[in-house]
């Protein structure tokens, strides 16, 4: 890990901060509509919908996993960024079409740029820190915060522009927003430092352009036929997470001993957030359906777009993440900083309270069937509070604890998780589905009650398994080397 300066923040943090912000706000503008295009442009069922956006965020987070790999071995960071960027420009573009032959295509598109983008922009942060700067949690929770002001800008105006100008008008804004994050990269590129072991080899260079404009037109024919099947969701991906598994318990065996007790540690934080990520997902899937169907969305004469309502936990992130930012560095500085275990345990249990609360909402809807907005503010105010608990201690978990020649990889195994996530999210989700043969208020509202409570339950099993896992490393290798590593 190199920085000029080993206890500051790198130079180059302010420019990868404003390129993944206005990456996220192409990616969240998709995200955020992509359940009520299905539904509403398309007419597809709420079960058929909620398969297709779970197929399409795994694979989008899966893809990573090859995109690391080609950073490490060919590509090197920068490249695969760029890269990444003009498909993802592409995938947007193709969106706007609006017509079902674009659909697929357009979702695969987006599979290929996230896949190449996605790891390696937070792998080159890590490189900019050395691995003893106190300032790394709080460069990553920073980093996390530009993330957020890009999904709040994609809530905020998404939404609006497709009830004024139409659905494919709001793409186009995606795209517009990639041209712009590309641009950020570019003129930031002479602040980033590499050493030379992360460089992508000079035989392969001149493979670059042809072989991968090659094998990604391969990979979007592919995924197109993939994203349009039900056996993708059902059998292929959760086979592929057994693999993966096996792959890494594998590997972590093969590693020297002072890498092996590091990964076997993040394999734990990895899996847990498995748990997370498929509830969190939610926002995307049965909670956005439940906020456009039975949430009153007027305020004082002011409709309120559906998206908006995602764009709060954009809004507590930027709020609270210096906070947390300021508390890990405090809390390191005097030797008291929580393991990522706990983090990860507390963050899991907030989620489960937010759901929890969004479960009790719909015992308080008013004479027309519908929730207080205050009840969605209060649930995604705990979400939030436990994604921050978890993703960006798990982004820099990544780079603390991987062997340095599996940092690109690991981190798309981070993202990997955040796809299994989907799939599960997408399957969680079926149970909030309401037949199109219901149209009662009350029933509906006992359907939705019913599976954020079930969410609720499972964040909860989930924390207290994490508790007692911390209560038995800590028993199996001591406190102190615990907490040194964790």
């Amino acid at each position: 890990m190199y920085s000029s300066q080993s206890h500051h923040h790198p130079r180059a943090l302010p420019f990868l901060f404003l390129t993944e912000m206005w990456e996220r706000f192409g990616f969240y503008v998709v995200q955020g509509l992509l359940i009520l295009y299905m539904t509403q442009y398309f007419g597809f069922s709420d079960s058929a919908s909620y398969t297709i956006l779970g197929t399409f965020t795994a694979l989008a987070y899966i893809a990573p996993i090859v995109g690391g790999f080609l950073a490490d071995r060919l590509l090197g960071f920068k490249q695969a960024i760029i890269w990444g960027g003009l498909f993802l420009v592409l995938g947007y573009a193709l969106m706007s079409l609006s017509t079902k032959a674009s659909f697929y295509p357009a979702l695969a598109t987006i599979v290929v740029g996230n896949g190449l983008f996605k790891p390696n922009i937070s792998s080159l942060l890590g490189t900019q820190y050395t691995i003893d700067n106190p300032r790394r949690d709080a460069g990553f929770t920073i980093f996390y915060v530009g993330i957020n002001i890009g999904a709040l800008l994609a809530g905020l105006s998404s939404g609006y522009i497709k009830d004024y100008f139409g659905w494919h008008v709001s793409f186009i804004l995606a795209s517009l927003g990639l041209i712009i994050g590309l641009s950020t990269f570019t003129f930031g590129l002479k602040y980033i430092n590499l050493p030379e072991s992360l460089l992508p080899l000079q035989k392969y260079r001149h493979l670059h352009s042809p072989w991968l404009i090659g094998y990604a037109i391969i990979a979007i024919l592919l995924l197109s036929l993939l994203l349009g099947n039900d056996v993708v969701a059902d059998w292929l991906l959760p086979s592929l997470g057994v693999v993966l598994l096996v792959f890494l318990t594998l590997l972590t065996l093969r590693q020297q001993p002072q890498y092996r007790y590091p990964l076997f540690m993040l394999i734990i934080l990895i899996l847990s957030s498995i748990t997370f990520w498929m509830l969190f997902l939610q926002m995307f899937f049965s909670a956005n359906l439940f906020i456009d169907r039975l949430v009153n969305k007027n305020l004082a004469g002011f409709h309120i777009s559906t998206t908006v309502f995602y764009a709060l936990e954009s809004v507590f992130i930027i709020l609270l993440g210096p906070l947390f930012a300021w508390i890990w560095q405090y809390l390191s500085q005097h030797n008291k900083n929580p393991s990522p275990i706990n983090k990860f345990a507390l963050g899991i249990f907030c989620a489960g309270c937010g759901f929890l609360i969004l479960g009790i909402s719909t015992l308080f809807a008013n004479d027309m069937g519908l929730v207080n907005p205050l009840w969605i503010a209060a649930a995604y105010l705990l979400i939030t509070i436990g994604e921050l608990l978890l993703s960006p201690i798990g982004l820099s978990a990544v780079t603390l604890l991987s062997p340095p020649h599996l940092i690109g990889m690991m981190m798309g195994i981070w993202f990997v998780a955040t796809g299994f996530g989907g799939i599960f999210a997408g399957w969680l989700a079926k149970l909030a589905s309401v037949p199109e043969a219901v149209t009662t208020l009350s029933i509906k509202l006992a359907i939705y009650q019913h599976a954020f409570l079930y969410y609720a339950y499972i964040a909860f099993a989930m924390a207290v398994i994490l508790f007692f896992v911390q209560l038995m490393l800590k028993k199996s290798v001591g406190t102190r080397v615990c907490q040194s590593i964790t």
